[in-house]
């Protein structure tokens, strides 16, 4: 069984609110390159007509651990953790040793995000949920870049897959259904991993 935080870490009226003031900085300070990584997104992909990949699922996880930071929340926190960990990063290694091409930006993108996170969730545990939190999150995300994107951009995979994707599903849906049931697998046992190494969040807030 995941072993469950102590009283230390208990949050009973609004989480962020009872950390220390001293944590509460060490986050806040975490959170501002994450928000710089992502403002240095926008403004490359502002002028070269590429905004529509914003909704990449890694940039969304790397908002929310932003956002989470700044507000204590471990709704956002928890499962944009596990989706970077379980997915994010693991696409992308994949990515880089398929097109041998890594930049810094890249690294800083898909690396600092669940660092941050982690020391979040070090001293808060894991919410329960995360993973299905993600994963529903990842689905949602897929229907927007559908129907939202330009499918040159094709973010997401939302609309055709990938050339490595498509040797195992060569239609879209295919390659739809292939990555959603992957990144439900992916997604349970990131959590279920990291739910012992950081413990179970014992803050009903984390959710509401």
């Amino acid at each position: 069984m995941p072993r469950s935080r102590g009283p230390a870490i208990r949050f009973p009226h609004g989480g962020a609110a009872r950390y220390p003031a001293r944590v509460r900085a060490v986050e806040v300070l975490c959170a501002l390159p994450i928000f710089a990584i992502l403002a240095r997104y926008v403004q490359e992909k502002r002028g070269t007509g590429r905004m529509g990949e914003m909704l990449f699922a890694c940039h969304v996880a790397a908002l929310a651990v932003a956002l989470g930071l700044l507000a204590g929340a471990g709704w956002l926190v928890g499962p944009a953790f596990v989706f970077s960990v379980g997915v994010g990063i693991p696409a992308w290694l994949i990515e880089v040793i398929a097109t041998r091409k890594v930049t810094l930006l890249s690294s800083a993108a898909h690396l600092a995000p669940p660092a941050a996170a982690a020391l979040h969730l070090a001293r808060r545990g894991l919410p329960s949920g995360s993973a299905l939190s993600a994963w529903g999150t990842f689905v949602a995300l897929l229907v927007l870049s559908f129907v939202a994107t330009d499918p040159a951009l094709n973010v997401n995979l939302a609309h055709r897959p990938s050339r490595e994707m498509a040797a195992f599903a060569p239609t879209p849906w295919a390659a739809r259904l292939l990555m959603a049931g992957v990144t439900l697998g992916a997604l349970l046992v990131a959590e279920w991993g990291f739910a012992r190494v950081f413990g179970r969040s014992v803050a009903a807030e984390d959710w509401g």
